[in-house]
């Protein structure tokens, strides 16, 4: 069994420092054991708490199994549970009852168990803690009504994609100091303000004035500012430790970019949807960008970057009233009902061979037979094709997206890691945070996600600790295609997140790599 002894120096200065603080936030880098540290704090804080200790961990639906085993490796007498997806009852019942020590559930459902939030619970350790970045979303709003002793907050990328989001992780931590959000946007980002109307005077972060004609006033936010000022005050219960900086001997990463042309059934149909979002912009520009709808229009384009596809409709039932809407519904006008749906036609994009960047990826593979390999893309049909491919040529290899099963997940990995299958291949989303993958020392993405910290998560399932080699991470990039502006786009979003973080800031991005 492990003890204190077996721990990392920096993992024992983060546990020393943090044992006895109600609220924590751990924002170590990727790949530096922020499990092992939680568990053991967990661990520590039993010895000296009396009462009854009901532990909850909130963790991705794919690391579930992860933190089961790493709490009987170091606490074998506590009694562990872990829901179950095809019976959530049980779990729940687990918790009105108080039968176990260790209560462990995925983000998904927090929303959806009101018992979590009727008993005090000793400590709550929150993995990929982000998720609560979102203030307004159901899952952090609930989260939050949690009672709690301890809280423990992990996440190697605190804000995701806006430095603002950090606020919702220190709300949750110390929400008596950290009470406005409005008064942490407006003292810790910086943005440019664009006024509606021609000749906008705004200054863009190159010095040049906007000067566009706009339809109304917006904001873009282009950086933070007294970020020390803010690493200073929490200090006493957040540590950030980068794994260059405490791990002398792991080995870098280094990144290959291989470029394919698009063969001309793939070309034909990317351009069409192209010239389809060329006039979609242009009908949109003097607009304020509405982020989820521009990300949704680019990851069709980009679906088409890596594979031919057929545009087919298809009907979907839509929510038209939730069942908490149609019951408030029901108490204003006297015809409560369960949920509402509607049967409308969507326009979907159906993958399908042939594709120039699965055949990059075929030749890779078959150019090292020995070799075992990392696959990502964020696309699960995608990820379906590869696969087909890889029984064609008989190449053992492992499935890891949204359909997998949860015990399946745990032994797709555990059979990576015993080098029984040459490919490891999966969805950024699925297999991109929480689990291990340091048998491979080659990443290959065929896409990335828009999320630069998300990109950043999945590379480091290899580049941790265990990792015996450098890290090679190859993007496949399709000629004359969203692929390359995307690249750059992320090099730019990542700068002002890392600063805030309190990370080094490099003056210069090596070519090929994106941040």
């Amino acid at each position: 069994m492990p003890t204190l002894d077996d721990l990392f120096d920096f993992q024992r200065e983060a546990y020393d420092k943090l044992l006895r603080e109600p609220s924590v936030i751990i924002g170590d880098d990727m790949g530096l054991g922020k499990t092992v540290e939680a568990v053991a704090l967990d661990v520590g804080r039993r010895q000296f708490t009396l009462g009854i200790k009901k532990t909850l961990v909130l963790c991705p639906l794919s690391v579930i199994s992860s933190w089961e085993d790493h709490f009987a490796a170091w606490a074998p007498e506590l009694k562990t549970i872990c829901i179950d997806r095809k019976n959530r009852a049980a779990f729940e019942n687990a918790i009105k009852k108080g039968s176990h020590d260790v209560y462990i559930m995925h983000w998904d459902v927090v929303r959806l168990i009101p018992e979590l939030a009727k008993h005090k619970w000793f400590h709550i350790i929150a993995d990929e803690a982000h998720r609560v970045g979102n203030r307004e979303a159901q899952v952090t709003t609930k989260a939050k009504k949690i009672p709690h002793q301890y809280l423990s907050q992990l996440t190697g990328t605190p804000c995701t994609s806006k430095p603002q989001q950090f606020w919702s992780l220190l709300n949750w931590a110390k929400p008596k100091r950290f009470t406005s959000y409005h008064r942490f946007f407006n003292h810790h980002v910086v943005s440019v303000q664009h006024s509606a109307g021609g000749d906008c005077p705004a200054r863009m972060p190159n010095g040049e004035q906007c000067l566009k004609d706009h339809k109304a006033p917006f904001s873009v936010i282009i950086g933070i500012a007294h970020e020390q000022e803010l690493l200073t005050e929490i200090a006493p219960y957040y540590v950030r430790r980068l794994k260059e900086d405490v791990l002398d001997d792991l080995p870098d990463k280094y990144y290959t970019t291989i470029k394919v042309d698009l063969g001309p059934q793939q070309r034909r149909v990317y351009d069409q949807m192209k010239k389809e979002m060329l006039t979609w912009v242009g009908e949109h520009e003097d607009e304020p960008l509405a982020a989820s709808q521009a990300v949704v229009k680019l990851i069709r384009l980009q679906q088409l970057a890596c594979a031919y596809a057929e545009i087919v409709w298809d009907k979907q039932r839509k929510r038209v009233f939730t069942a908490e809407q149609a019951a408030a519904l029901g108490r204003a006008t006297g015809t409560a009902g369960p949920a509402q749906w509607k049967i409308v036609d969507v326009r979907k994009v159906r993958l399908t061979d042939p594709s120039s960047k699965l055949d990059a990826v075929m030749e890779i593979l078959d150019a090292n037979p020995e070799k075992q390999f990392v696959v990502f893309s964020q696309s699960k049909q995608v990820i379906n094709l590869l696969e087909k491919r890889l029984f064609a040529k008989k190449i053992s290899h492992g499935i890891l997206t949204g359909d997998t099963g949860q015990a399946d997940r745990g032994n797709l990995v555990a059979a990576f890691q015993r080098g029984d299958l040459q490919v490891f291949a999966g969805t950024i989303q699925a297999g991109g945070v929480g689990i291990t993958l340091t048998a491979a020392s080659t990443v290959i993405f065929l896409d990335r996600s828009w999320s630069p910290a998300i990109n950043k998560q999945a590379e480091d399932r290899l580049h941790r600790i265990g990792q015996k080699e450098a890290v090679q991470v190859i993007d496949i990039v399709a000629k004359n295609t969203v692929d390359l502006g995307k690249l750059t786009k992320l090099e730019a979003s990542w700068r002002f997140i890392k600063m805030l973080l309190g990370d080094k800031v490099e003056e210069r991005i090596p070519e090929g790599a994106y941040i």
